[in-house]
């Protein structure tokens, strides 16, 4: 059963499209901070990283669970998800819209086609969503349960990694200053198995393998569910705005699960029900898009701005944030990017800064550096020139 499980993981598109998707995310940032900066900020793969360890990690621990409790979902979302998670990958260089909203648009294409289609594909269960028996019910209230699920991993996707892969980019103001801006992304598919109630079904290279449940004939089939993030963040705090995504997507799953559970008992709300989740995702969507508190992250006149902190080197143990602006290097004035690099150079195994946030505060702060690259802090300013 194992084999033939991964068997059936392995031979789907949407897999190898996801991990292609995956590097893809990674090496865009790479190449696009490397042609502003001449270095990245991180030059390993972490978006790729955690694209497989995330998924698998989430694959397994979910499959058990939903295994044990029975998730259901008919054999025609998974051949509509395939389709329609193909076309997702291509826009996730653009636009990652919340998962929830890729999985409400197709449960909608689904029961539109159930009830419209009269000669519904060999392996679609007939009346799926008309018919109220217990099986029903349940494929109904599992897929608001896959909603819920979608909501809420991407809201711990968001809080775990939407800092970590903070990347600046350039831009000039309509005044023709430099202004700075920041994008971070994650993509993630976990593979989830799941049961489809019906007969034997083969299909070229998948093999499902059949279960007898409680008198019924079921096989076991892998979802590669998408979840992700593209966040774009311009004259807001990062961590402002990715707290409220949080919170909007945390919000987002707790509707699908109560819709969960009013679709099982009365399943007649299941079109009314789906049509108000798609509705309250694009609003939550639009607000988190809406803009808070204002900040400028523009070119300073005197010192040099952070726009970004490498791992791993003094800068990263110095309380340094992104905005902050360098005022003093051991007890220099900073002007620009020479004369950081000179007051720098000053001292080879220390460095002593003094710096002003974005709020205003000054605060002083300083650390060892590394005594065979003294010129190397780890912090990312605007360049001197912008390609």
């Amino acid at each position: 059963m194992l084999s033939q499980l991964l068997i059936s993981l392995v031979t789907q598109p949407l897999i190898w499209g996801g991990l292609l998707a995956g590097y893809f995310v990674s090496r865009y940032r790479i190449h696009s901070e490397r042609r502003l900066f001449h270095i990245a900020i991180d030059s390993q793969l972490k978006e790729f990283k955690t694209f497989c360890f995330y998924s698998a990690f989430w694959g397994v621990i979910l499959s058990l669970l939903f295994f044990f409790i029975g998730l259901k979902l008919p054999a025609s979302f998974w051949l509509l998800y395939q389709i329609s998670g193909i076309g997702a990958l291509f826009l996730a260089g653009l636009v990652i819209w919340p998962s929830a909203t890729l999985l409400v648009a197709i449960g909608a294409w689904l029961l539109l086609w159930q009830l419209t289609s009269s000669v519904p594909f060999s392996f679609m269960p007939t009346a799926i969503f008309t018919d109220y028996s217990a099986v029903n019910r349940v494929m109904a209230a599992s897929l608001f349960l896959l909603l819920t699920l979608s909501a809420w991993l991407s809201a711990l996707l968001r809080q775990r990694y939407a800092l970590k892969n903070l990347s600046p980019r350039i831009s000039r103001s309509h005044r023709g200053r430099r202004v700075g801006y920041f994008k971070t992304q994650q993509l993630a598919l976990i593979p989830l198995v799941f049961l489809v109630p019906g007969t034997k079904m083969t299909a070229g290279l998948w093999q499902w393998t059949t279960l007898h449940l409680a008198g019924t004939d079921y096989h076991l089939l892998v979802l590669p569910l998408l979840v992700g993030f593209l966040i774009t963040i311009r004259h807001q705090l990062p961590q402002a705005v990715i707290k409220r995504q949080v919170k909007l997507q945390v919000i987002n799953g707790i509707i699908f699960l109560l819709s969960a559970g009013l679709v099982y008992f009365w399943p007649q709300l299941f079109m009314p029900l789906l049509g108000l989740a798609l509705v309250v995702t694009v609003i939550n969507w639009l607000i988190g898009r809406r803009q808070g508190k204002i900040v400028h992250y523009t070119q300073p006149f005197n010192g040099v701005m952070i726009l970004g902190i490498q791992p791993e080197t003094p800068a990263a143990k110095m309380a340094l944030t992104v905005g902050d602006t360098i005022l003093e290097c051991n007890h220099r004035p900073v002007y620009d990017e020479d004369s950081f690099y000179a007051a720098r150079m000053a001292d080879a195994t220390y460095c002593h800064l003094r710096v002003k946030s974005l709020s205003g505060d000054i605060k002083i702060t300083e650390s060892a550096i590394f005594s065979d690259s003294p010129h190397n802090l780890g912090i990312m300013t605007f360049p001197e020139a912008v390609e």
